[in-house]
Protein backbone atom coordinates (compact mmCIF):
# COMPACT_ATOMS: atom_id res chain seq x y z
CA UNK A 1 0.00 0.00 0.00
CA UNK A 2 1.47 3.43 -0.93
CA UNK A 3 2.64 5.69 1.90
CA UNK A 4 0.02 8.33 1.15
CA UNK A 5 -2.77 5.77 1.59
CA UNK A 6 -1.37 4.85 5.01
CA UNK A 7 -1.39 8.54 5.93
CA UNK A 8 -4.95 8.93 4.71
CA UNK A 9 -6.08 5.99 6.83
CA UNK A 10 -4.49 7.54 9.89
CA UNK A 11 -6.32 10.83 9.31
CA UNK A 12 -9.66 9.07 8.89
CA UNK A 13 -9.30 7.04 12.05
CA UNK A 14 -8.11 10.04 14.05
CA UNK A 15 -10.94 12.25 12.87
CA UNK A 16 -13.74 9.76 13.34
CA UNK A 17 -12.64 7.57 16.24
CA UNK A 18 -14.63 9.51 18.81
CA UNK A 19 -17.93 9.15 16.95
CA UNK A 20 -20.04 7.02 19.24
CA UNK A 21 -23.51 8.29 18.47
CA UNK A 22 -25.53 10.78 16.50
CA UNK A 23 -23.59 13.72 17.92
CA UNK A 24 -20.51 14.26 20.00
CA UNK A 25 -19.27 16.66 22.63
CA UNK A 26 -17.68 20.00 21.86
CA UNK A 27 -14.32 18.70 23.13
CA UNK A 28 -14.52 15.79 20.71
CA UNK A 29 -15.24 18.14 17.84
CA UNK A 30 -12.23 20.25 18.75
CA UNK A 31 -10.10 17.12 18.92
CA UNK A 32 -11.19 16.14 15.42
CA UNK A 33 -10.23 19.60 14.16
CA UNK A 34 -6.83 19.34 15.86
CA UNK A 35 -6.27 15.97 14.19
CA UNK A 36 -6.97 17.45 10.76
CA UNK A 37 -4.73 20.46 11.48
CA UNK A 38 -1.91 18.11 12.44
CA UNK A 39 -2.27 16.34 9.10
CA UNK A 40 -1.55 19.51 7.08
CA UNK A 41 2.19 18.82 7.30
CA UNK A 42 1.67 15.40 5.75
CA UNK A 43 -0.46 16.95 3.00
CA UNK A 44 2.21 19.56 2.29
CA UNK A 45 4.82 16.81 1.97
CA UNK A 46 2.61 14.87 -0.47
CA UNK A 47 2.17 18.03 -2.54
CA UNK A 48 5.92 18.07 -3.10
CA UNK A 49 6.28 14.38 -3.92
CA UNK A 50 2.97 13.10 -5.33
CA UNK A 51 0.57 15.93 -6.24
CA UNK A 52 -2.12 13.71 -7.74
CA UNK A 53 -2.23 11.61 -4.58
CA UNK A 54 -2.21 14.82 -2.54
CA UNK A 55 -5.33 15.95 -4.39
CA UNK A 56 -7.21 12.85 -3.28
CA UNK A 57 -5.82 13.31 0.20
CA UNK A 58 -7.08 16.92 0.31
CA UNK A 59 -10.54 15.85 -0.89
CA UNK A 60 -10.76 13.23 1.83
CA UNK A 61 -9.71 15.73 4.48
CA UNK A 62 -12.35 18.19 3.28
CA UNK A 63 -14.95 15.42 3.57
CA UNK A 64 -13.76 14.72 7.10
CA UNK A 65 -14.00 18.41 7.93
CA UNK A 66 -17.63 18.39 6.84
CA UNK A 67 -18.14 15.31 9.00
CA UNK A 68 -16.85 17.19 12.05
CA UNK A 69 -19.43 19.91 11.37
CA UNK A 70 -22.17 17.28 11.52
CA UNK A 71 -20.52 15.45 14.40
CA UNK A 72 -21.68 17.94 17.01
CA UNK A 73 -24.66 20.27 17.03
CA UNK A 74 -22.90 22.50 19.54
CA UNK A 75 -21.49 25.72 18.04
CA UNK A 76 -17.80 26.54 18.22
CA UNK A 77 -16.60 29.69 19.93
CA UNK A 78 -15.13 32.48 17.80
CA UNK A 79 -11.52 31.28 18.16
CA UNK A 80 -12.27 27.71 17.13
CA UNK A 81 -14.57 28.83 14.35
CA UNK A 82 -11.71 30.87 12.88
CA UNK A 83 -9.45 27.82 13.06
CA UNK A 84 -12.10 25.69 11.38
CA UNK A 85 -12.62 28.25 8.58
CA UNK A 86 -8.86 28.66 8.04
CA UNK A 87 -8.56 24.88 7.76
CA UNK A 88 -11.24 24.73 5.06
CA UNK A 89 -9.55 27.50 3.09
CA UNK A 90 -6.17 25.81 3.39
CA UNK A 91 -7.46 22.39 2.30
CA UNK A 92 -9.38 23.81 -0.67
CA UNK A 93 -6.31 25.75 -1.74
CA UNK A 94 -4.19 22.58 -1.52
CA UNK A 95 -6.73 20.81 -3.73
CA UNK A 96 -6.41 23.58 -6.33
CA UNK A 97 -2.62 23.29 -6.23
CA UNK A 98 -2.81 19.54 -6.75
CA UNK A 99 -5.13 19.98 -9.74
CA UNK A 100 -2.76 22.59 -11.16
CA UNK A 101 0.21 20.25 -10.80
CA UNK A 102 -1.78 17.53 -12.55
CA UNK A 103 -2.68 19.82 -15.45
CA UNK A 104 -6.40 19.70 -14.62
CA UNK A 105 -6.92 23.35 -15.50
CA UNK A 106 -10.72 23.33 -15.54
CA UNK A 107 -10.80 21.53 -12.20
CA UNK A 108 -8.26 23.94 -10.72
CA UNK A 109 -10.21 26.98 -11.93
CA UNK A 110 -13.41 25.64 -10.35
CA UNK A 111 -11.62 24.90 -7.07
CA UNK A 112 -10.08 28.36 -6.91
CA UNK A 113 -13.52 29.85 -7.58
CA UNK A 114 -14.61 27.93 -4.48
CA UNK A 115 -11.64 29.44 -2.63
CA UNK A 116 -12.85 32.87 -3.75
CA UNK A 117 -16.30 32.17 -2.27
CA UNK A 118 -14.73 31.02 0.99
CA UNK A 119 -12.59 34.14 1.17
CA UNK A 120 -15.69 36.29 0.71
CA UNK A 121 -17.73 34.31 3.24
CA UNK A 122 -14.99 34.43 5.88
CA UNK A 123 -14.02 38.03 5.01
CA UNK A 124 -10.41 37.35 4.07
CA UNK A 125 -9.64 39.69 1.14
CA UNK A 126 -6.05 38.46 0.75
CA UNK A 127 -7.34 34.94 0.18
CA UNK A 128 -9.88 36.30 -2.32
CA UNK A 129 -7.25 38.13 -4.36
CA UNK A 130 -4.83 35.22 -4.29
CA UNK A 131 -7.58 32.81 -5.38
CA UNK A 132 -8.54 35.09 -8.27
CA UNK A 133 -4.95 35.19 -9.52
CA UNK A 134 -4.66 31.41 -9.32
CA UNK A 135 -7.97 30.88 -11.07
CA UNK A 136 -6.89 33.35 -13.75
CA UNK A 137 -3.72 31.35 -14.39
CA UNK A 138 -5.76 28.15 -14.64
CA UNK A 139 -8.17 29.76 -17.09
CA UNK A 140 -5.23 31.05 -19.13
CA UNK A 141 -3.69 27.58 -19.31
CA UNK A 142 -7.08 26.28 -20.44
CA UNK A 143 -7.06 28.94 -23.21
CA UNK A 144 -10.07 30.68 -21.65
CA UNK A 145 -8.52 34.10 -21.94
CA UNK A 146 -11.60 36.25 -21.32
CA UNK A 147 -12.26 34.42 -18.02
CA UNK A 148 -8.58 34.80 -17.13
CA UNK A 149 -8.67 38.55 -17.78
CA UNK A 150 -11.77 39.05 -15.62
CA UNK A 151 -10.12 37.14 -12.77
CA UNK A 152 -6.89 39.18 -12.93
CA UNK A 153 -8.80 42.47 -13.13
CA UNK A 154 -10.94 41.56 -10.11
CA UNK A 155 -7.80 40.59 -8.20
CA UNK A 156 -6.28 43.99 -8.96
CA UNK A 157 -9.39 45.81 -7.69
CA UNK A 158 -9.56 43.85 -4.42
CA UNK A 159 -5.81 44.16 -3.85
CA UNK A 160 -5.82 47.91 -4.41
CA UNK A 161 -8.87 48.35 -2.16
CA UNK A 162 -7.26 46.55 0.78
CA UNK A 163 -3.66 47.66 0.25
CA UNK A 164 -2.43 44.20 -0.77
CA UNK A 165 0.47 45.56 -2.77
CA UNK A 166 2.28 42.31 -3.55
CA UNK A 167 -0.90 40.73 -4.93
CA UNK A 168 -1.79 43.91 -6.80
CA UNK A 169 1.61 43.81 -8.50
CA UNK A 170 1.18 40.14 -9.34
CA UNK A 171 -2.24 40.79 -10.88
CA UNK A 172 -0.79 43.60 -13.02
CA UNK A 173 2.00 41.31 -14.16
CA UNK A 174 -0.45 38.56 -15.12
CA UNK A 175 -2.56 41.04 -17.07
CA UNK A 176 0.54 42.10 -18.99
CA UNK A 177 1.39 38.46 -19.78
CA UNK A 178 -2.15 38.06 -21.10
CA UNK A 179 -1.75 41.22 -23.19
CA UNK A 180 1.36 39.76 -24.81
CA UNK A 181 -0.44 36.48 -25.49
CA UNK A 182 -3.19 38.41 -27.27
CA UNK A 183 -0.65 40.53 -29.19
CA UNK A 184 -1.54 43.76 -27.40
CA UNK A 185 1.92 45.26 -26.76
CA UNK A 186 0.69 48.73 -25.80
CA UNK A 187 -1.60 47.28 -23.11
CA UNK A 188 1.26 45.08 -21.90
CA UNK A 189 3.49 48.12 -21.68
CA UNK A 190 0.85 49.99 -19.66
CA UNK A 191 0.42 47.14 -17.18
CA UNK A 192 4.17 46.55 -16.80
CA UNK A 193 4.74 50.26 -16.16
CA UNK A 194 1.91 50.41 -13.61
CA UNK A 195 3.43 47.39 -11.87
CA UNK A 196 6.85 49.00 -11.85
CA UNK A 197 5.49 52.20 -10.28
CA UNK A 198 3.74 50.16 -7.60
CA UNK A 199 6.77 47.98 -6.82
CA UNK A 200 9.03 51.03 -6.58
CA UNK A 201 6.68 53.04 -4.36
CA UNK A 202 6.18 50.10 -2.01
CA UNK A 203 9.79 48.90 -2.26
CA UNK A 204 8.84 45.37 -3.32
CA UNK A 205 12.17 44.06 -4.57
CA UNK A 206 11.01 40.84 -6.27
CA UNK A 207 8.36 42.61 -8.33
CA UNK A 208 10.69 45.51 -9.11
CA UNK A 209 13.24 43.16 -10.69
CA UNK A 210 10.58 41.30 -12.64
CA UNK A 211 8.96 44.43 -14.08
CA UNK A 212 12.29 46.03 -15.02
CA UNK A 213 13.36 42.84 -16.80
CA UNK A 214 10.06 42.48 -18.67
CA UNK A 215 10.06 46.12 -19.75
CA UNK A 216 13.62 45.71 -21.01
CA UNK A 217 12.63 42.64 -23.01
CA UNK A 218 9.48 44.25 -24.42
CA UNK A 219 11.29 47.39 -25.61
CA UNK A 220 14.20 45.29 -26.90
CA UNK A 221 11.86 43.11 -28.97
CA UNK A 222 10.30 46.27 -30.48
CA UNK A 223 13.71 47.57 -31.53
CA UNK A 224 13.62 50.37 -28.94
CA UNK A 225 17.19 49.73 -27.91
CA UNK A 226 17.97 52.77 -25.80
CA UNK A 227 14.86 52.32 -23.65
CA UNK A 228 15.38 48.56 -23.39
CA UNK A 229 19.00 49.07 -22.35
CA UNK A 230 17.96 51.55 -19.67
CA UNK A 231 15.54 49.07 -18.11
CA UNK A 232 18.07 46.22 -18.25
CA UNK A 233 20.76 48.34 -16.62
CA UNK A 234 18.38 49.46 -13.87
CA UNK A 235 17.47 45.82 -13.29
CA UNK A 236 21.14 44.81 -13.12
CA UNK A 237 21.87 47.64 -10.65
CA UNK A 238 19.02 46.53 -8.41
CA UNK A 239 20.13 42.89 -8.49
CA UNK A 240 23.63 43.90 -7.40
CA UNK A 241 22.44 46.25 -4.66
CA UNK A 242 19.79 44.11 -3.02
CA UNK A 243 20.48 40.45 -3.71
CA UNK A 244 23.21 38.04 -4.69
CA UNK A 245 21.20 36.50 -7.55
CA UNK A 246 24.12 35.85 -9.88
CA UNK A 247 22.13 33.65 -12.25
CA UNK A 248 19.66 36.46 -12.95
CA UNK A 249 22.55 38.90 -13.39
CA UNK A 250 24.01 36.55 -16.01
CA UNK A 251 20.78 36.52 -18.03
CA UNK A 252 20.46 40.31 -17.93
CA UNK A 253 24.10 40.76 -18.98
CA UNK A 254 23.40 38.58 -22.01
CA UNK A 255 20.53 40.85 -23.02
CA UNK A 256 22.65 43.97 -22.49
CA UNK A 257 25.41 42.49 -24.62
CA UNK A 258 22.88 41.84 -27.40
CA UNK A 259 21.66 45.41 -27.42
CA UNK A 260 25.19 46.80 -27.53
CA UNK A 261 25.97 44.48 -30.44
CA UNK A 262 22.83 45.50 -32.31
CA UNK A 263 23.56 49.21 -31.81
CA UNK A 264 27.20 48.61 -32.82
CA UNK A 265 28.59 49.66 -29.43
CA UNK A 266 30.99 46.72 -29.65
CA UNK A 267 33.15 47.68 -26.69
CA UNK A 268 30.06 47.93 -24.49
CA UNK A 269 29.02 44.51 -25.75
CA UNK A 270 32.45 43.07 -24.92
CA UNK A 271 32.36 44.45 -21.37
CA UNK A 272 28.91 42.98 -20.70
CA UNK A 273 29.75 39.63 -22.31
CA UNK A 274 33.03 39.23 -20.39
CA UNK A 275 31.26 39.91 -17.10
CA UNK A 276 28.50 37.50 -18.13
CA UNK A 277 31.07 34.83 -19.00
CA UNK A 278 32.69 35.19 -15.57
CA UNK A 279 29.35 34.85 -13.77
CA UNK A 280 28.15 31.96 -15.95
CA UNK A 281 31.27 30.01 -14.97
CA UNK A 282 30.86 30.94 -11.33
CA UNK A 283 27.25 29.73 -11.28
CA UNK A 284 27.71 26.72 -13.57
CA UNK A 285 25.34 27.97 -16.29
CA UNK A 286 26.82 25.96 -19.15
CA UNK A 287 24.40 27.11 -21.86
CA UNK A 288 25.09 30.75 -21.01
CA UNK A 289 28.85 30.12 -20.89
CA UNK A 290 28.75 28.71 -24.43
CA UNK A 291 26.67 31.64 -25.65
CA UNK A 292 29.03 34.21 -24.12
CA UNK A 293 32.11 32.53 -25.61
CA UNK A 294 30.56 32.73 -29.08
CA UNK A 295 29.39 36.32 -28.47
CA UNK A 296 32.89 37.39 -27.49
CA UNK A 297 34.45 35.68 -30.50
CA UNK A 298 32.12 37.60 -32.83
CA UNK A 299 32.48 40.90 -31.00
CA UNK A 300 36.29 40.81 -30.98
CA UNK A 301 36.25 39.72 -34.61
CA UNK A 302 34.11 42.73 -35.52
CA UNK A 303 36.60 44.90 -33.63
CA UNK A 304 39.43 43.38 -35.67
CA UNK A 305 41.07 41.88 -32.58
CA UNK A 306 41.49 38.52 -34.26
CA UNK A 307 43.78 36.98 -31.65
CA UNK A 308 41.16 37.32 -28.93
CA UNK A 309 38.37 36.35 -31.31
CA UNK A 310 40.17 33.11 -32.22
CA UNK A 311 40.93 32.35 -28.58
CA UNK A 312 37.25 32.60 -27.57
CA UNK A 313 36.07 30.64 -30.62
CA UNK A 314 38.63 27.93 -29.87
CA UNK A 315 37.46 27.73 -26.27
CA UNK A 316 33.84 27.47 -27.45
CA UNK A 317 34.89 24.54 -29.64
CA UNK A 318 36.70 22.81 -26.77
CA UNK A 319 33.72 23.20 -24.43
CA UNK A 320 31.47 21.69 -27.09
CA UNK A 321 33.83 18.72 -27.44
CA UNK A 322 34.03 18.20 -23.69
CA UNK A 323 30.23 18.21 -23.37
CA UNK A 324 29.68 16.15 -26.53
CA UNK A 325 27.43 18.83 -28.09
CA UNK A 326 27.49 18.15 -31.84
CA UNK A 327 25.59 21.28 -32.93
CA UNK A 328 27.66 23.59 -30.73
CA UNK A 329 30.84 21.97 -32.04
CA UNK A 330 29.80 22.50 -35.65
CA UNK A 331 28.90 26.16 -34.98
CA UNK A 332 32.17 26.81 -33.16
CA UNK A 333 34.23 25.30 -35.97
CA UNK A 334 32.33 27.38 -38.54
CA UNK A 335 32.95 30.51 -36.47
CA UNK A 336 36.67 29.73 -36.29
CA UNK A 337 36.85 29.33 -40.08
CA UNK A 338 35.11 32.64 -40.70
CA UNK A 339 37.31 34.56 -38.30
CA UNK A 340 40.45 33.09 -39.88
CA UNK A 341 39.12 33.95 -43.34
CA UNK A 342 38.45 37.58 -42.43
CA UNK A 343 41.83 37.88 -40.74
CA UNK A 344 43.46 36.70 -43.95
CA UNK A 345 41.46 39.14 -46.11
CA UNK A 346 41.84 42.22 -43.92
CA UNK A 347 44.76 41.78 -41.52
CA UNK A 348 45.50 45.50 -41.14
CA UNK A 349 42.16 47.23 -41.67
CA UNK A 350 39.64 45.95 -39.13
CA UNK A 351 37.37 48.98 -39.48
CA UNK A 352 36.71 48.17 -43.14
CA UNK A 353 35.45 44.71 -42.31
CA UNK A 354 34.14 45.07 -38.80
CA UNK A 355 30.85 43.38 -39.66
CA UNK A 356 32.11 40.72 -42.04
CA UNK A 357 32.96 38.18 -39.36
CA UNK A 358 29.43 38.13 -38.07
CA UNK A 359 27.79 34.86 -39.06
CA UNK A 360 24.72 36.73 -40.33
CA UNK A 361 24.58 39.03 -43.38
CA UNK A 362 22.85 42.22 -42.21
CA UNK A 363 22.00 43.10 -38.61
CA UNK A 364 18.64 44.54 -39.72
CA UNK A 365 17.45 41.43 -41.54
CA UNK A 366 14.62 39.34 -40.12
CA UNK A 367 16.51 36.13 -40.91
CA UNK A 368 19.40 37.35 -38.75
CA UNK A 369 17.30 37.27 -35.60
CA UNK A 370 15.56 34.05 -36.60
CA UNK A 371 18.85 32.20 -37.11
CA UNK A 372 20.26 33.71 -33.94
CA UNK A 373 17.24 32.43 -32.06
CA UNK A 374 17.81 28.96 -33.52
CA UNK A 375 21.41 28.93 -32.33
CA UNK A 376 20.48 29.99 -28.83
CA UNK A 377 17.65 27.47 -28.72
CA UNK A 378 19.96 24.59 -29.60
CA UNK A 379 22.39 25.76 -26.95
CA UNK A 380 19.65 25.73 -24.32
CA UNK A 381 19.76 29.52 -23.85
CA UNK A 382 15.98 29.82 -24.14
CA UNK A 383 15.59 33.38 -22.85
CA UNK A 384 18.02 34.61 -25.48
CA UNK A 385 16.23 32.57 -28.12
CA UNK A 386 12.88 34.10 -27.18
CA UNK A 387 14.33 37.58 -27.38
CA UNK A 388 15.76 36.92 -30.86
CA UNK A 389 12.56 35.34 -32.19
CA UNK A 390 10.53 38.26 -30.77
CA UNK A 391 12.75 40.71 -32.62
CA UNK A 392 12.24 38.78 -35.86
CA UNK A 393 8.48 38.87 -35.31
CA UNK A 394 8.52 42.61 -34.62
CA UNK A 395 10.22 43.13 -37.99
CA UNK A 396 7.92 40.72 -39.82
CA UNK A 397 4.65 39.87 -37.97
CA UNK A 398 3.91 37.19 -40.59
CA UNK A 399 7.14 35.22 -40.15
CA UNK A 400 5.53 31.87 -39.38
CA UNK A 401 8.57 29.87 -38.30
CA UNK A 402 9.60 32.53 -35.79
CA UNK A 403 6.29 31.94 -34.00
CA UNK A 404 6.76 28.16 -34.19
CA UNK A 405 10.27 28.25 -32.77
CA UNK A 406 9.48 30.85 -30.13
CA UNK A 407 6.65 28.56 -29.08
CA UNK A 408 9.16 25.73 -28.73
CA UNK A 409 11.41 27.94 -26.58
CA UNK A 410 8.48 28.88 -24.35
CA UNK A 411 7.51 25.21 -24.11
CA UNK A 412 11.06 24.29 -23.10
CA UNK A 413 10.72 26.75 -20.20
CA UNK A 414 7.35 25.26 -19.21
CA UNK A 415 5.36 28.31 -20.37
CA UNK A 416 2.83 26.24 -22.27
CA UNK A 417 0.17 28.95 -22.48
CA UNK A 418 2.57 31.27 -24.30
CA UNK A 419 3.74 28.39 -26.47
CA UNK A 420 0.17 27.59 -27.49
CA UNK A 421 -0.49 31.22 -28.36
CA UNK A 422 2.51 31.19 -30.72
CA UNK A 423 1.53 27.85 -32.29
CA UNK A 424 -2.02 29.11 -32.82
CA UNK A 425 -0.70 32.22 -34.57
CA UNK A 426 1.61 30.11 -36.74
CA UNK A 427 -1.28 27.87 -37.79
CA UNK A 428 -3.37 30.93 -38.55
CA UNK A 429 -0.62 32.02 -40.94
CA UNK A 430 0.07 28.54 -42.34
CA UNK A 431 -2.52 25.85 -41.52
CA UNK A 432 -0.68 23.23 -43.58
CA UNK A 433 2.51 22.87 -41.53
CA UNK A 434 2.87 19.42 -39.96
CA UNK A 435 5.65 20.55 -37.59
CA UNK A 436 3.43 23.18 -35.97
CA UNK A 437 0.66 20.66 -35.33
CA UNK A 438 3.24 18.25 -33.90
CA UNK A 439 4.70 20.90 -31.58
CA UNK A 440 1.30 22.10 -30.44
CA UNK A 441 0.36 18.49 -29.76
CA UNK A 442 3.43 18.21 -27.54
CA UNK A 443 2.35 21.28 -25.56
CA UNK A 444 -1.15 19.89 -25.10
CA UNK A 445 0.29 16.52 -24.07
CA UNK A 446 2.48 18.14 -21.43
CA UNK A 447 -0.61 19.93 -20.11
CA UNK A 448 -2.39 16.55 -20.09
CA UNK A 449 -5.01 17.78 -22.53
CA UNK A 450 -4.89 14.45 -24.30
CA UNK A 451 -7.86 14.80 -26.65
CA UNK A 452 -6.45 18.05 -28.07
CA UNK A 453 -2.99 16.48 -28.34
CA UNK A 454 -4.49 13.48 -30.14
CA UNK A 455 -6.20 15.75 -32.67
CA UNK A 456 -2.98 17.66 -33.38
CA UNK A 457 -0.85 14.55 -33.79
CA UNK A 458 -3.45 13.17 -36.20
CA UNK A 459 -3.35 16.40 -38.22
CA UNK A 460 0.44 16.21 -38.29
CA UNK A 461 0.32 12.62 -39.54
CA UNK A 462 -2.22 13.53 -42.19
CA UNK A 463 0.16 16.22 -43.50
CA UNK A 464 3.30 14.08 -43.12
CA UNK A 465 2.43 10.35 -43.04
CA UNK A 466 6.09 9.29 -42.76
CA UNK A 467 7.00 10.97 -39.47
CA UNK A 468 7.64 8.24 -36.86
CA UNK A 469 7.79 10.77 -34.00
CA UNK A 470 4.20 11.83 -34.59
CA UNK A 471 3.04 8.20 -34.54
CA UNK A 472 5.06 7.51 -31.39
CA UNK A 473 3.62 10.50 -29.51
CA UNK A 474 0.10 9.75 -30.69
CA UNK A 475 0.58 6.19 -29.48
CA UNK A 476 1.61 7.48 -26.06
CA UNK A 477 -1.53 9.65 -25.87
CA UNK A 478 -3.78 6.79 -26.99
CA UNK A 479 -2.21 4.58 -24.35
CA UNK A 480 -2.95 7.16 -21.64
CA UNK A 481 -6.54 7.35 -22.88
CA UNK A 482 -6.86 3.57 -22.55
CA UNK A 483 -7.22 3.00 -26.31
CA UNK A 484 -4.64 0.25 -26.33
CA UNK A 485 -5.34 -1.39 -29.69
CA UNK A 486 -5.01 1.95 -31.50
CA UNK A 487 -1.87 2.78 -29.50
CA UNK A 488 -0.33 -0.57 -30.43
CA UNK A 489 -1.06 0.11 -34.10
CA UNK A 490 0.84 3.41 -33.93
CA UNK A 491 3.85 1.82 -32.22
CA UNK A 492 3.96 -0.84 -34.92
CA UNK A 493 4.00 1.92 -37.56
CA UNK A 494 6.97 3.50 -35.74
CA UNK A 495 8.86 0.22 -36.12
CA UNK A 496 7.82 -0.11 -39.77
CA UNK A 497 9.00 3.43 -40.61
CA UNK A 498 12.45 2.81 -39.14
CA UNK A 499 15.27 4.14 -41.33
CA UNK A 500 18.10 2.77 -39.23
CA UNK A 501 18.97 6.13 -37.66
CA UNK A 502 16.13 6.13 -35.14
CA UNK A 503 17.04 2.95 -33.29
CA UNK A 504 16.24 4.46 -29.89
CA UNK A 505 12.65 5.26 -30.84
CA UNK A 506 12.16 1.84 -32.39
CA UNK A 507 13.50 0.13 -29.28
CA UNK A 508 11.18 2.21 -27.10
CA UNK A 509 8.23 1.25 -29.29
CA UNK A 510 9.17 -2.44 -28.96
CA UNK A 511 9.46 -2.16 -25.17
CA UNK A 512 6.09 -0.42 -24.89
CA UNK A 513 4.40 -3.07 -27.00
CA UNK A 514 5.97 -5.68 -24.74
CA UNK A 515 4.71 -3.91 -21.62
CA UNK A 516 1.25 -3.72 -23.20
CA UNK A 517 1.51 -7.44 -24.07
CA UNK A 518 0.74 -6.63 -27.66
CA UNK A 519 2.31 -8.48 -30.61
CA UNK A 520 4.87 -6.74 -32.78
Amino acid sequence: MPDWVDSLDRVQSAALITRTGETGTLDERRQNLRSLENSIGELRLRMMTAPEAAGLYARQMLTQLKDTDRFSDLPLDAKWQRRRDALEMSLTNFLGQAQTEAGDWDGAAATYERCLDLGAAFQVPEFQADSLIKSGKAYRHASKLSEARRAFERAAVISELYGLFLLEGESLYQQAVLDELENRPEDALRHYQAGLRLSQSQRIYSLNVRFLSQLGQLHHSRGEYETGLDYYQRCLKLLREVDNDLESETIILGQISHIYSETRDLKGGVAAAEEGLRLSRQTGQQAEETAFLSDLARLYGRLGEYGRALAYATEARERARERNLATDLKNAELLLERIKHQQMLHPNDPAATADLVVTEPDIKGVAVYYQRGNRYYHKGAFDRAISAYSRAISLDPNYTMAYVNRGSAYSAKGHYDRALADYNKALELDPSDAVTYFNRGNAYRKRREYEKALSDYSHSIQLDPNDPDAYFNRGEVLRRLGRLQEAASDFRIVIGLSTGVDANGVEQARLILGDMRMPL
